[in-house]
């Protein structure tokens, strides 16, 4: 039987896209149309673009919403983005962000939904990140693969950057919460030579504990990080010239106490699981990741074109040990990244705008992983020292015709080459002899691509818009990044995908409403399986379909007031699974994939004697998911309720307070099975309470 919400769910969408007619009904002089607000444009398409244009789901979440919402780090962006749940798959390196039943826990290395930094795809496990002098926050809902290549199936999130200009500005923050966490951020921009050279420079330090106790050490926060980071930025543009230059260095280095669990039926627990017998020198879990960025970009306008280019390299170093079961894990790795994208396109809206592009990356990956087992003995279990190299080199174009005023048709082609290589070897401890067994593997694999989109749009009425768009994606194949046995040295196949969508989009002056149903069949799905600790492997499974329908809505009901409603309803079950991976389980919902998800919101604006208020109320309502292949690992749906209210006393101050899960409500955000030691997860910190207070000018 359905849940009794899932029923409400069609009823839910019809009564979202009934508000738009409501509205003209009650004020016809809607029929004429008024002063407009500027449009709102969208970059993630690489090119400029009205979001009102682009034919397919499309959101834009600009820096106030942030603030008022109090998103600091990408992994607190679901507050914001209708229909993407974000959590953490033991550790923030491994970010699993689900969307429209395509979700990142399949494969952690590489995850169906990349997150880029200007356009500068950020490396897997530094796609946890906080959020620096960030101006707004775009998301592409659906395969993205011919602006984006691999790993773009399920969408494509890009951070925006907010850009130097002439203007001065200043921004600092200082903020406490619960469990004695608390943030301090500054940043400060403007001209270095007025109407020539512009800079900005940023900063973050911030803790935020965990809510679990050591129980061997006694230390209090498990589950927790803190944070220091920053970001500065050069920008060359002389007045009135055609062209641009800029350079970006930005760094973070988080220090956290994670990988950390409770059993599955306790999510009350205030413990972390730690087996008898594991030595008080090895019960600590400390990890720390430090990255570095760079890139030089630069532009050029002619004739009604922008041509593009960026150049960018990002390394990444992480140190991570742990208690799990009878072992402790050491996994230290390293990355290297580079990226070089070249890109020609239309400015403007003529006859036919088009994007073409030339890219290539380049990431090498080195990793040690070192097993110890302690109980029922002491001896090392398993040590390996691996390096993984890929690169891909592509070519892409996009062209929109805008046939008449009101019907565009677009289509979008891109051929990529992609290779992987790894060398391995290690020793793993035979339990019958006690002795070492040796392995090893070296390997290299190569294959093309040839990705395709089509889309349609068609204006009805200044504020209506339908579309329907086909678009393909994929995953290249590879080899595990963490070798744990011979067997790894065989590759796994590459994963494709295939999407059909069709929406409607409603931008009036107190409504705005889109909606849309979608499909997306994947083939040769990559995922991770085995429920032998530290001996999981990637290996092609079968098919996957999710199909669904989505909606999201906002009335202004008066100048002051805004009544928000979201909502997602998909259907993401496996097609013709590997009957070795789960025996009997074609038809199992994918993992990491609620059945739906339901935002309600209030927002307020308005002035008062004591200054202008912001009051906000949110109440989201998360469905049933699982965290397993098998499907027995489970939770239930659960509500969140978070609240705040922003006061500004003057113009260059404000204060925020907040409650995030007013209810503390306790749930689960990973799980897994570990065979005969139980099932373990981690659980939500619970009820947060926060007062942050911000000068600008």
């Amino acid at each position: 039987m359905r849940p009794p919400l899932v029923r409400y769910f069609p009823l839910a969408s019809l009564a979202a896209l009934t508000l738009p007619a409501a509205a003209l009904a009650a004020d016809p002089a809607n029929e004429t149309p008024t002063a407009q607000l500027p449009a709102v444009v969208v970059t993630a398409s690489k090119r400029d673009q009205a979001l009102d244009s682009v034919d397919g789901a499309a959101y834009v979440v600009p820096a106030e919403t942030l603030r008022d919402n109090q998103v600091e780090n990408t992994m607190q962006l679901g507050r914001v983005l209708p229909g993407v749940q974000f959590s953490e798959s033991g550790s923030l390196l491994f970010p699993v962000i689900s969307v429209r039943g395509i979700t990142s826990a399949q494969d952690f290395y590489n995850p169906a939904i990349t997150v880029y930094v200007d356009g500068v795809p950020q490396l897997p496990t530094f796609a946890a990140q906080q959020l620096v002098d960030v101006d707004r926050v775009e998301l592409l809902k659906g395969p993205q693969g011919t602006l984006y290549g691999k790993s773009a199936e399920g969408g494509v999130l890009n951070i925006i950057s907010r850009q130097p200009d002439d203007t001065p500005r200043f921004r600092a923050s200082a903020g406490v919460f619960s469990r004695e966490g608390y943030q301090f951020k500054a940043g400060a921009s403007g001209p270095l030579v007025p109407g020539l050279l512009y800079g900005s420079v940023s900063g973050i330090v911030g803790d935020a504990p965990g809510r679990l106790r050591d129980p061997v050490t006694g230390a209090d926060g498990v589950g927790g990080s803190s944070t220091n980071a920053g970001s500065a930025r050069l920008r060359l543009a002389p007045a009135g010239r055609p062209w641009e230059l800029g350079l970006s260095v930005s760094g973070e280095c988080t220090r956290a106490s994670q990988d950390a669990y409770v059993p599955f039926d306790d999510v009350h627990s205030r413990e972390a699981v730690i087996m008898p017998g594991i030595p008080a020198d090895r019960s600590d879990f400390r990890q720390r990741r430090c990255g570095t960025s760079q890139a030089l970009t630069g532009r050029y306008d002619f004739g009604g074109w922008r041509l593009s280019a960026m150049a960018a390299w990002q390394r990444l170093h992480f140190d991570r040990d742990y208690p799990i079961g009878p072992y402790y894990s050491q996994q230290p790795e390293r990355w290297r990244q580079q990226v070089q994208e070249l890109r020609l396109a239309t400015t403007g809206k003529h006859t036919v705008d088009t994007t073409l592009g030339l890219y290539r990356q380049r990431v090498v990956q080195s990793r040690d992983y070192v097993n110890d087992l302690y109980v029922p003995l002491s001896a090392n279990a398993l040590t390996t020292g691996s390096r993984n190299e890929s690169e891909s080199l592509a070519a892409f174009g996009d062209v929109t015709w805008h046939a008449t005023e009101a019907l565009d048709l677009s289509a979008g082609l891109r051929y990529s080459r992609d290779k992987a290589d790894i060398h391995y070897d290690g020793s793993a401890l035979n339990f019958s002899t006690f002795g070492y067994d040796a392995f090893g593997g070296s390997g290299h694999t190569r294959g093309n691509t040839v990705l395709g989109r089509l889309a349609a749009g068609y204006q009805l009425t200044q504020a209506w818009r339908v579309y329907a768009n086909v678009a393909q994606g994929y995953k290249p194949g590879g080899y595990n990044l963490a070798p744990s046995s011979a067997a790894d040295a065989e590759a796994y196949g590459k994963e494709k995908s295939v999407s059909y969508e069709l929406g409607a989009r409603y931008a009036g002056d107190a409504v705005r409403v889109g909606a849309a149903v979608f499909r997306t069949d994947i083939h040769d799905a990559q995922l991770y399986v085995s429920d032998q600790i530290g001996y999981q492997h990637l290996q092609n499974v079968g098919k996957t379909r999710a199909t669904g329908v989505e909606f999201d809505a906002a009335w202004d009901v008066t100048r002051q007031w805004t009544l928000g409603l979201e909502g997602t309803y998909t259907h993401a079950r496996f097609r013709a699974l590997d009957a070795g991976v789960c025996a009997g389980c074609d038809d199992n919902r994918v993992p990491f994939s609620p059945a739906y998800l339901l935002t309600a919101r209030v927002e307020g604006h308005f002035g008062t004697a004591a200054g202008e208020l912001r009051p906000m109320l949110a109440v989201r309502r998360v469905g049933s998911q699982y965290f397993d292949v098998g499907n027995t690992l489970r939770q239930d749906a659960y509500t969140l309720v978070d609240l705040g209210l922003a006061w500004r006393p003057r113009d260059r101050i404000e204060v925020t307070a907040y409650v995030n899960n007013l209810t503390d409500r306790r749930y689960r955000t990973y799980a897994f099975a570990g065979g005969a030691l139980g099932n373990y997860a981690q659980v939500d910190a619970g009820r947060t309470v926060g007062v942050n207070v911000a000068y600008e000018y």
